[in-house]
């Protein structure tokens, strides 16, 4: 059985896009970000670099948020 997840992150070219699914992840990302972006955050507008997104993989793991991170597809 696998857990809900709470933060969503999907490849956009060379940045990931941050979308929160669940309660938990919404108010863990809150706690990460300036409230002039929540709105953003909430409708999965936010977009981070590969290096930023990493350091928010492992610091929403380490606060026990499940991630779904979405593999890229490779250009042909």
């Amino acid at each position: 059985m696998s857990l809900p997840t709470d933060i969503t992150l999907t490849p956009l070219g060379d940045s990931y896009r941050i979308k929160p699914e669940s309660v938990h992840g919404m108010l863990w990302l809150q706690t990460h970000f300036e409230s002039s972006t929540w709105d953003l955050i909430c409708g999965g507008k936010v977009r981070l670099t590969a290096e930023s997104c990493r350091s928010l993989q492992t610091d929403a793991h380490q606060a026990g948020l499940q991630l779904c991170s979405i593999p890229a597809i490779p250009s042909l």
